[in-house]
């Protein structure tokens, strides 16, 4: 007990330290929804037909995004979810930095099959994947 009471800062850093490394695992179970790397999903987009839900904002869409990629910005999901629904029956990949909101708007709409792209756009481009970019 002397330990904690003299290195109670310690105690303090470590337990939020901790909380921050298994955060992540806390919030795919809350969201229901999974990661998955470039190469699941790629085999997702080629094996299974999944629809690409790009949900960052539009600048960054323009700059590069996944070709066939949908575009619908994370704080717009909700009301245009009509768009996505002829879609429910194939697996949904989503990217973003973190697409809370989505997952669980696809998750309430019924969407059964819904993935996040592991490290977003940067992991795409990491790995040499194909991007197409909007010009303005």
């Amino acid at each position: 007990m002397q330990f904690l009471t003299q290195n109670f800062g310690y105690v303090v850093l470590m337990i939020i330290s901790a909380g921050m490394m298994i955060w992540p695992d806390i919030d795919r179970f809350i969201n229901g929804g999974s990661e998955i790397g470039t190469l699941e999903a790629t085999l997702l987009m080629n094996q299974k037909r999944a629809i690409v839900l790009d949900v960052r904002a539009s600048g960054d869409f323009q700059k590069a995004h996944i070709p066939g990629a949908r575009h619908i910005p994370e704080a717009e999901i909700k009301t245009r979810l009509s768009e996505l629904s002829k879609f429910k029956e194939r697996p949904v990949v989503l990217v973003g930095t973190r697409p809370a909101i989505a997952m669980r708007a696809l998750k309430a709409a019924g969407f059964a099959e819904i993935a996040q792209l592991r490290g977003g756009m940067p992991a795409w481009l990491e790995a040499g994947l194909p991007v197409q970019k909007l010009t303005s």
